[in-house]
């Protein structure tokens, strides 16, 4: 076990940790709040390892949103995580497809974002193992964090204003990532402002689906546009 678990990566992964502890409990409330006890949490959050698809699910479970849309949703906005694993893949190619069937359970922006790190450090000893462990210190210590936010908010009034606030300033922070060009903070907007238009006439968040949609593809053709000229 002392190949996946120790002072390495016991120092790579406590901000992780640290930094899941108010949003897993946020996480938890919301739960609690859509009916979830903490078993049902607790499944919740090690089959579907992602904060914000989490957020995301439950919000619609709450807005009595059917299963498909939800899906649908969740996929789309965890579409990155494709992404991830691919980048990851050249480290850990060499290991059995077990481990990177699990592996790739485990990939989220913030084990990704260490991991690529560490992986890429010169004279590195971060090896695959390491990496596990890291990404398995992580899931635990968001599960238990969910959990103890179901057991919260069953026991303490709070206001769902508050998990509401948490969430958009979450998604908010997500969004200021691209806050590289007018071009990625412009195709933010048009996903947001179609949503809002289509919510006058789509329910059960399918608005939001298709404006995310739409956007992409808007934000695709840009990129391709871009592409040939400078050919």
């Amino acid at each position: 076990m002392g190949e996946y678990f120790n002072k390495q990566v016991f120092k790579a992964v406590w901000p992780i940790c640290f930094g899941y502890i108010p949003l897993g409990v946020a996480c938890g409330i919301l739960g609690e709040k859509v009916g979830l006890d903490a078993f049902l949490m607790a499944m919740m959050s090690i089959f579907l390892f992602a904060g914000s698809g989490q957020f995301i699910a439950l919000a619609m479970i709450g807005a009595g949103t059917a299963i498909i849309p939800i899906v649908i949703t969740v996929g789309i906005v965890n579409l990155r995580h494709m992404l991830y694993g691919l980048i990851l893949n050249q480290h850990i190619s060499k290991e059995s497809l077990l481990y990177r069937m699990i592996y790739a359970q485990e990939i989220v922006d913030e084990t990704f974002a260490v991991n690529s790190i560490e992986f890429q450090k010169r004279n590195s000893e971060w090896n695959p193992k390491k990496a596990a462990g890291l990404n398995f210190l992580a899931h635990m210590s968001w599960m238990l964090a969910t959990v103890a936010g179901v057991l919260l908010g069953s026991a303490v009034y709070i206001d769902t204003g508050l998990v509401s606030y948490a969430l958009i300033a979450m998604f908010i922070g997500l969004w200021s990532f691209h806050f590289k060009s007018a071009k990625l903070i412009g195709i933010g907007v048009l996903g947001g402002g179609l949503a809002l238009l289509l919510s006058l006439w789509l329910d059960n968040m399918l608005n939001v689906v298709v404006a995310t949609v739409v956007a992409a593809i808007v934000g695709a053709a840009i990129d391709n546009g871009e592409g040939v000229e400078k050919k």
